[in-house]
């Protein structure tokens, strides 16, 4: 649960950076979300969705993204990813179904903060593997764990080869 941390009456924002964490999710839903402008609104109607096939989502929502450069041009791939109960051999039209994804090891940064400044935690996570000469793979995955009213945290991962 969150606490706001108080001190002359603002909120401080916090940014943990650990190395080698592993993304574990279950019985996994996804969804395209190239284009989607209202997340919340995708991730809602998703959920909706799933429940009229009486599937219920448990968990955060869990949103991967991918940036690709092939020297010409730039390729963004985005997607919502649930965990659900229930048989999910029964998905609707348009979802993706997995079992088990591992997700690993990663640069795994936990923000607690305004969501605004969410992107100060990603670039705190790339200048701690740019310092540990740690090559991260194009992907990250954001789990929006918890929000009340205007502090939220939010967990990053960012996986990397691990050569060692």
């Amino acid at each position: 649960m969150i606490r706001k941390v108080l001190c002359a009456e603002r909120v401080i924002q916090i940014i943990d950076i650990q190395s080698k964490k592993y993304l574990v999710l279950e019985q996994t839903v996804s969804i395209q979300a190239d284009g989607a402008v209202d997340t919340g609104a995708l991730i809602n109607s998703s959920r909706t969705k799933l429940k009229a096939h009486h599937l219920s989502t448990i968990g955060p929502p869990i949103i991967w993204e991918k940036i690709d450069f092939d020297g010409k041009k730039v390729t963004l791939g985005r997607k919502i990813i649930l965990q659900c109960l229930g048989d999910a051999t029964k998905i609707p039209t348009g979802f993706e179904r997995g079992e088990k994804l591992k997700i690993g090891p990663c640069i795994y940064a936990r923000f607690v903060g305004k969501e605004e400044d969410l992107i100060f935690a990603s670039h705190k996570a790339c200048v701690y593997a740019y310092e540990n000469e740690i090559q991260l793979k194009k992907e990250s995955y954001t789990v929006y764990v918890e929000k009340n009213n205007d502090v939220a945290m939010i967990d990053i991962f960012m996986p990397y080869d691990d050569y060692l």
